[in-house]
């Protein structure tokens, strides 16, 4: 058997840093260009419709084909696909640095999300197969902290290295850190097994691959679309495709005899709440950091190193209050501290939208400390109430339908935020980001605070969903 057990003690280190790496740079790489948007959407001279899909597009690709490269792991080799999942991102990294026109950025966006589908599918199987049963428990909180760093310091180190730099280098900056990394997953992590070595395998679900992508992107491009385009024939047709796809999905599934998703999890009652309220917190989330940027850039006028210093205040009560809220949630209800934490975010966001033209920058930094505490509460609180209803033998199942519904929750809430600001400037989205300043003020200022306001809605809906979670017990809380 191939394993660490055969190469303890300092290997076994490097094989968990090599894992809990890659989950840090797909999470970092989410966030990292959010702030670099306003700069990105002034150089190509579009608007805040367009520019949103150099992050819809990353954020597609990684999550339609989550459950493709967690299957196909067992079949090529997890080492070998492991691999080339570096390879394509550190490639594609350098296709966005050095792209002519926002359509090439956009491709070799989704290019890029293709390899950071393939790290983030296979680092959570990575663990258990490399790692001995004592050492996985510890290995997953890595995992954890690794992800919660990246999601952390990306739009921080973003702001840092746009403003100083350019918006190319927070692409090339993947360069050399893809290629160390990939040198070191090579020479450590043991070689995957010869083709005579491996047990049968189920037929693999292609139909249903394809049924699931095809659903999630014709959603969201029929969303993004409906601002500009309205109800066009390529918006209802998308749409359609959408509905059919989906439906195709669910019937294809409930017939396959290996599916892609185990139906079962869904009779549960904290499984379908607690993924409802996680899809909703992460939808604000990720509009947040997409639309945030562009309120601190043009009616607060700050530079773009200077916005991401911002940001980093969040990272830092995001990271100091994270473990304390895990710890809290083995001794309190995670499902009141879940719904407390909502309510709060209720209050942060609308107070938020009311607060806009405020002087200074208090209102700020009380809004981003406010939002850190409230991510930081209900992120381990509701993981604990999510894997507390798994059953024996389905943990991995559980976690992986948790984390694809929080990614499109994600790919959704950008998308969301991009539109609700579009409506409510009266189509200042087909403006780019230095044509924004243009817009008088009074009608910019109004449509930040409707996308803040319909933020307080998914914050509401999200604590009523979390109240109704009333499974599952407490168990160590889910990698993200």
């Amino acid at each position: 058997m191939t394993g660490v057990q055969e190469r303890p003690g300092h290997r076994g280190v490097l094989i968990l840093f090599s894992i809990a790496f890659a989950t840090f740079m797909v999470n970092a790489d989410s966030y990292i260009v959010n702030i670099s948007l306003p700069v990105i959407s002034a150089y190509f001279k579009v608007g805040t419709e367009a520019v949103s899909w150099v992050v819809m597009s990353y954020q597609l690709t990684v999550t339609a084909l989550l459950l493709v490269f967690g299957t196909l792991g067992d079949r090529i080799g997890i080492k070998r696909l492991f691999m080339l999942g570096y390879a394509v991102f550190t490639v594609s990294s350098l296709c966005c640095a050095v792209s002519p026109t926002l359509g090439w950025l956009v491709a070799s966006r989704a290019l890029q999300g293709i390899g950071a589908s393939v790290l983030y599918a296979l680092t959570p199987a990575m663990v258990p197969r490399y790692l001995p049963p004592e050492q996985r428990g510890p290995a997953f909180g890595a995992l954890a902290t690794a992800a919660a760093l990246g999601i952390s310091v990306g739009t921080p180190l973003g702001g840092l290295i746009t403003g100083l730099l350019s918006w190319h280098w927070a692409f090339l900056i993947n360069i050399p850190i893809g290629i160390v990394a990939m040198l070191v997953a090579k020479r450590v992590l043991p070689a995957d097994l010869s083709a005579a070595e491996k047990a049968p395998l189920p037929s693999f679900d292609y139909a249903g691959s394809a049924f699931s992508a095809l659903a999630l992107v014709s959603l969201i491009y029929s969303f993004s679309k409906l601002n500009s385009l309205g109800l066009a024939p390529t918006v209802l047709g998308a749409a359609l495709l959408f509905v059919v796809s989906l439906g195709a999905f669910v019937l294809w599934e409930r017939k396959v005899a290996h599916p892609l998703l185990d139906y079962s999890l869904f009779r549960s009652a904290a499984f379908n709440y607690g993924n409802l309220a996680n899809f909703l917190c992460l939808c604000y989330l990720a509009g947040h950091n997409f639309i945030t940027p562009f309120y601190l850039m043009t009616v607060k006028a700050l530079p773009t190193e200077r916005a991401g210093t911002v940001f980093l205040l969040y990272s830092l009560i995001y990271m100091g209050m994270g473990p304390l809220a895990g710890q809290l949630s083995k001794r309190v209800n995670p499902r009141i501290l879940c719904t407390a934490a909502l309510l709060a975010g209720v209050l942060v966001s609308f107070g938020f939208s009311l607060l806009l033209n405020a002087g200074g920058m208090l209102p700020v930094y009380g809004y981003f400390v406010g939002l850190a505490l409230v991510m930081a509460t209900f992120i381990p609180s509701n993981n604990n109430v999510v894997m507390g209803m798994a059953p024996p033998g389905k943990q991995g199942a559980v976690s992986g339908s948790f984390r694809m519904v929080g990614r499109v929750g994600m790919t959704v809430g950008v998308c969301l935020f991009q539109t609700i600001f579009a409506l409510a400037a009266l189509q200042a989205g087909t403006l780019h980001a230095d044509a924004l300043k243009t817009v008088e003020r009074t009608q910019l200022l109004s449509a930040f605070s409707t996308v803040y306001a319909v933020g307080a809605v998914l914050f509401a809906v999200a604590a009523v969903s979390s109240l109704l979670a009333r499974e599952g017990g407490v168990v160590a809380a889910a990698v993200e």
